[in-house]
């Protein structure tokens, strides 16, 4: 422990000076534009919303992208995303009063990936008993967080570094150490790239800065898909703080329309900021119509906004 904490302050002591986060404000009629569909959209999501707000019910991925949901809506009487969480502290993918996704539709009962959108959730709305009992699961059961494939389920060090910073800056305790665990990542693409841009952009919304290594993957995505909303914010609000392109994203009719929720004979892919263009190209004629919660666009206009 003593070899881990020495190299762990030569790493601190060492590292270049981070990214700020910079903000340069929103025309008012950016603002305007941007306001107006971020409110229509609110409120039509409540048709694709279940009894606890949750989205995308159906599916076993439902607790991240409804945690996002609730981030930008911002109320917990909106999305009561604690539903999705037993009497032990596990977390599961959908609410309790659903069938289990796992074995069936799901190779675990829970991903760390899903506890990315929790982990958000705690941070927008304040909510440190969550993550508190987070870290009480974690700590308890060795970072497994679940039952299934362990790949899936063990919580990494880099995410429990950012679960630590979160409880820290929420005002709980100050777990030191965890806190100041390196992080790491890789150049991916699709849906692994918008988990890599959500776990960067949450650290950098706990510490309004990047490293230079966090930064670098940013800008990688950003230069990959500069029109995914999600990519575009984290990379100008660490390098220009102009959200211009982000707000030209948002408003694109083809992938948000103005007067309702996009559908698969929009754009194919459910959630934008998790799909590269490949995937956004509409349905083939004849699919049968799905209509999209716009969740994807509620998310990253509230970033935009605040």
């Amino acid at each position: 422990m003593l070899r881990f904490v020495i190299a762990l302050l030569l790493t601190l002591s060492c590292g270049t000076p981070p990214n700020k986060a910079k903000h340069i404000p929103l025309s008012e009629p950016q603002r305007a534009a941007l306001t107006d569909k971020y409110k229509l959209y609110s409120s039509l999501v409540a048709s694709q919303q279940d009894a606890h707000g949750f989205i995308n019910t159906d599916t076993c991925d439902s607790l991240l992208f409804t945690g996002l949901l609730g981030s930008g809506i911002g109320s917990t009487n909106t999305v009561d995303l604690p539903a999705a969480e037993d009497n032990l502290g596990a977390w599961h993918r959908r609410p309790l009063s659903y069938s289990e996704c796992y074995p069936d539709g799901a190779a675990s009962t829970i991903s760390r990936d899903m506890l990315l959108g929790v982990m958000w959730y705690s941070y927008t709305n304040k909510r440190l008993d969550i993550a508190q009992n987070l870290w009480s699961y974690g700590t308890t059961h060795n970072w497994i967080m679940g039952q299934g494939d362990a790949a899936r389920i063990y919580f990494t060090p880099g995410l429990q570094a950012t679960l630590a910073e979160l409880i820290y800056r929420l005002g709980g305790e100050n777990h030191i150490v965890a806190r100041n665990i390196p992080q790491i990542y890789s150049q991916n693409t699709g849906y692994q790239a918008h988990l890599d841009l959500l776990h960067i952009g949450l650290r950098g919304e706990l510490t309004s800065k990047l490293d230079d290594d966090s930064l670098s993957i940013v800008t990688y995505n950003y230069h990959r898909v500069p029109q995914n909303p999600l990519f575009s914010y984290v990379y100008h609000k660490y390098t220009d703080g102009n959200q211009t392109e982000t707000i030209t994203s948002l408003l694109d009719t083809s992938l948000f329309p103005d007067n309702r929720l996009p559908t698969n004979l929009d754009r194919n892919a459910p959630w934008i900021n998790e799909r590269d263009p490949i995937d956004w190209a509409p349905a083939p004629t004849g699919t049968p119509l799905r209509v999209f919660s716009g969740g994807d666009l509620i998310f990253v206009s509230w970033l935009v906004l605040r």
